[in-house]
């Protein structure tokens, strides 16, 4: 199974860890700490070591932030995840419905005037700190060594996993062929190089993916593409044994000293990169969109045909999952009995490479839960006259699925 249903997180886990970091808070003289979900590479789905939101608070949903003040701990999240946080998380956290309250209004609110709030600049891109910046009248935004790692004597290590090759008839065009076509724009714009780190556009310029990361086929990197179409690829030599990457190889702890030997106008995208890459650029920086987000959106014919080929092959998964599900007997299912039973569905296709997020198994009122993740604790059977929300998808080498069911359980009635 791709997916586990155990509980990661309890909420009586939290108030010791805040604790612990707020004297660390005191230890460092600042007088709060920005603890956002993202990671180095600004990703939805992130590693275990950098699962810094749920190990403080507890608090597992894919988006939102946490700020800890000497007196008050704010948990920001949006309207998917405002039932999920108070499950999560213990009462020395407040929860707070964002972005109806900004960051900056709240820290206004609960710090006094002379605050120092400290962020780590690996977190944090150069957009986001320069419009906190901009509202934190007579507070100081200051960069410091991430805090809760310095806590976190558990912390697992960084993810190890190996890269392939993403074969050129899955690509539809050359590593070469992209590199000579996003060089040329930027020699157009005066550009002698572009820092790239986001994983899914190295993966996309290099075709390469990788396994770093769970339910994300990328590889955790960063990369300088020259005005020449030449790649340096910094990334740990052991994960690229099976890939055959067109670059210069160089090991991660080489990133910044490369960032600051770079001469001219250097494109940087002020949106994805974290602050620290912005804070090493001697030359002179150009913002503009990382060059390989609409390239890389713009589908070419193959890569179109092999996700018509991956709905195509999760699609008879899904009916003959349907098929299963309409003719058991509800009264012997559970969520996790669901789950799983799809999953092997998929699996039986020989071509899943692991599922696209975790399966949203959802009976009865958990149906309401936006984003509800069935643990053993949570598990619900299914009921006759019930709904049943299932929201899945399939991670495959030529495409990746998504779909949405929402199932009567039982026969409906008669008036």
């Amino acid at each position: 199974m791709f997916q586990t249903f155990e509980s990661t997180t309890t909420p009586e886990q939290g108030p010791p860890r805040l604790a612990a970091l707020r004297a660390r808070m005191a230890e460092e003289g600042v007088n709060g700490f920005i603890v956002p979900r993202a990671d180095a590479w600004q990703g939805e789905y992130v590693a275990p070591c950098d699962e810094r939101l749920a190990w403080l608070t507890g608090f597992t949903g894919s988006a939102g932030f946490c700020v800890v003040l000497p007196d008050i701990t704010g948990v920001f999240v949006d309207g998917r995840y405002r039932v999920q946080v108070k499950e999560q998380v213990a009462s020395e956290f407040t929860p707070v419905d964002w972005p109806e309250t900004s960051l900056a209004d709240w820290i206004l609110e609960h710090a006094a005037e002379g605050a120092r709030i400290a962020y780590d600049p690996w977190l944090h891109t150069p957009k986001q700190i320069e419009t906190l910046t901009a509202e934190m009248a007579g507070r100081e935004v200051l960069p410091t060594p991430n805090l809760v790692d310095a806590i976190w004597e558990d912390r697992p290590p960084r993810p190890s996993g190996k890269a392939f090759d993403h074969a050129l008839e899955l690509a539809g065009e050359s590593s070469a062929d992209k590199r000579a076509r996003l060089a040329q724009e930027l020699r157009k714009s005066g550009q002698t190089a572009a820092i790239l780190t986001l994983p899914d556009s190295i993966c996309w310029l290099l075709n390469i993916r990788g396994s770093d990361i769970p339910r994300v086929p990328i590889l955790q990197s960063f990369a300088i593409l020259m005005d020449d179409g030449a790649v340096t690829l910094f990334a740990e030599t052991e994960k690229l044994v099976h890939a055959d990457v067109d670059a210069a190889i160089e090991p991660p702890e080489a990133f910044l000293a490369a960032v600051k030997a770079l001469k001219g106008k250097v494109r940087l995208d002020p949106e994805t990169c974290p602050q620290a890459v912005a804070d090493a650029l001697n030359a002179e920086a150009n913002h503009a969109p990382d060059p390989c987000l609409l390239p890389k959106a713009k589908k070419n014919e193959t890569e179109l045909a092999g996700a018509r080929a991956a709905h195509g092959r999760d699609a008879v998964a899904m009916v003959e999952f349907l098929a299963w599900l309409d003719a058991t007997d509800p009264a012997t299912l559970t969520e996790i009995d669901v789950a799983k039973a799809l999953e092997g569905f998929r699996r039986a296709t020989n071509a899943l490479q692991d599922i696209s997020f975790e399966t949203i198994s959802g009976a009865g009122s958990h149906g309401a839960v936006v984003h509800y993740r069935v643990t053993e604790e949570t598990n619900r059977a299914l009921k006759e006259g019930e709904l049943f929300l299932v929201d899945s998808g399939g991670q495959y080498v030529d495409g990746t699925t998504d779909i949405t069911r929402t199932i009567a359980i039982g026969e409906p009635p008669l008036d």
